[in-house]
Parts: C-alpha cells; structure tokens; sequence
C-alpha cells in the first residue's frame, strides 16, 4: 500500500511539472491561468471545516459584482424565498454556504473563457452545463456526496481552455482535427505530453481543489483509473455525454462514455434528467450572465 501510494504521489508530482513548465513556456505571460483570489478563498472556505458566514461574507463583499449577482440568485423564484433578501448575510443563508462557494467560483471562473471567439463560449457552456449535470447526478443516483459534483464537473475540461488560452493556433489546429474523426486526447498528449484531462487536474489542484476531486477530472475519460475517485469520475464521464444531451457539447461529437443505464438510471429516468440538468443550466446561466 505504502509504495503504491509512493508511486501515486510521484506520478502526480511528475506530471504537475510536466504541466507547469509546459503551459508556462507556451504562455504569452510565461504564468498558469490563474482563478481570482475571490475564487481561491472561497475554495479554501468550502474546504475548510470550521468556516463560517461571516469568513464567507467578506470574501464576498470583496467584489461587488459577487455581492449583486449572489443577492439576485437567492431572490430569484428558483429559491422560493417569501421575502427579498436585502443583506449578504440573508443571501448566503438563503443560498446555503456550499452552493454560494459553487457560484462564487463559477462566476470567477467564467472570466477564463471571456475571449472574442465562439470557442470560448462553447467551452463555458459545456463547463457549465458538466457542472449542473454532475451534480444533478450526484442527487440521483446517491454514488457520491452531491456538494462534490458540481465544480469538478465545471473544471473537468478546463485543461482546453489552457491550451487555447497559451497556444491558440496549435488549439485551433487539433480541435479540427478532432473534427475529422482523430480522438482530441491522444493528440493532445502528441503534442503537449499531456491531455486536457491531465492538466486540467493539475490547475485544479493549484487552485485548491481536494486531491480526489483532482484526480475525478484527471481519470473522467477513463474512470476505472480513477482509484478511491472512480465513483466520481463515473459521474463526471456520464455528466459530459449529458451535456451533449441538451445541445452544451464542446465538440461534433460526444466522447465514449458511461451511459446513464450504467449508474441504475432507465431511459425514462434519462429523459427527466435531461429536462432537469437542461432547465438548471439556463437558470445558472443567467445567474452569471
């Protein structure tokens, strides 16, 4: 156990100094992409067993845009609540402290994908929607804690957007590629040394996520790799193929994948899942908008 273990955490050291290096040289800033500190706080918060309200409140009302968009999410009538919330701290009760960390780190993380290009846009509505679908899943099927699902679903593929962020053209070139039937990660890892998936894990961990969420990202194109992270890296593998589903996919065709039949759900169930994860997308869409 111990030297599986060993090997584990060299394989992942191995592979963080691949990903680093690499995505620094290609860099324009010679830096990773990086989340906002709002974000890494509240990721820390989330993580952070003794957090509480007001540790919340003031990384929030760091950045009034959070501050505003928070108070329109728990006064929307997707929440139900009888009276307006007026005060942060009545929004984030409202919204409850996990799921105010999720959309405090979606709407930081959203300003990775704010490029001029079609693409960017594609890539933050699959992100979203693997997101809204994980968790959906989570909810369903009981396989995993449900406050677990949702930001690695919204970081699964974030791996692309450094590509395109560090090396547009060659991020251009595979994408077509891909387009023509040639499998993305293999040659992702042709060119770079690593895929999306891989050094998607790797930026999440800089950013703070738990290992095992880390490892769900590195492991959701092959889950049965994914170790004491299987059960959420099935979930995630399935969450993409949905998001296909409801018209939120990131290429022209969707990747092989677990199907919902596989996590005990019945193609009626898939339906009603589809139409839930399809209403929940447009709704978080416009949260952050």
């Amino acid at each position: 156990m111990g030297e599986a273990l060993t090997t584990l955490t060299s394989s992942r050291e191995d592979l963080r100094t691949r990903v680093r290096s690499t995505l620094a040289r290609l860099s324009r800033t010679g830096a990773l992409p990086t989340l906002p500190a709002a974000a890494s706080a509240a990721l820390g918060i989330a993580r952070n067993p003794e957090a509480d309200l007001d540790d919340l409140c003031r990384v929030i009302q760091t950045d009034m845009g959070l501050s505003a968009r928070l108070l329109r999410v728990a006064n929307s009538a997707a929440v139900g609540r009888r009276r307006p919330a007026r005060k942060l701290t009545e929004a984030v009760i409202t919204v409850g402290l996990r799921k105010t960390c999720d959309i405090l780190v979606a709407a930081c993380a959203k300003r990775l994908y704010e490029g001029s290009t079609a693409r960017t846009e594609e890539l933050w509505n699959h992100a979203l929607a693997v997101g809204v679908a994980a968790e959906e899943l989570a909810r369903v099927t009981r396989k995993v804690d449900v406050g677990s699902a949702f930001l690695p679903g919204l970081f699964h593929d974030v791996g692309r957007v450094a590509f395109l962020l560090a090396d547009p053209t060659v991020a251009e070139v595979i994408d077509g590629l891909v387009i023509s039937d040639q499998e993305p990660s293999s040659l992702e890892r042709e060119w770079y040394g690593f895929d999306h998936a891989e050094a998607g894990a790797i930026l999440a961990e800089e950013w703070g996520l738990a290992l095992e969420l880390c490892d769900a990202i590195r492991w959701h194109h092959a889950p049965a790799e994914a170790g004491a992270a299987r059960d959420l890296a099935t979930i995630l593998n399935a969450a993409d193929r949905l998001a296909y589903t409801i018209g939120c996919g990131s290429s022209a065709e969707p990747p092989a994948s677990v199907t919902l039949v596989h996590l005990g759900l019945s193609p009626e169930d898939e339906i009603a899942c589809a139409e839930r994860v399809q209403s929940a997308w447009q709704q978080q869409r416009d949260f952050l908008a």
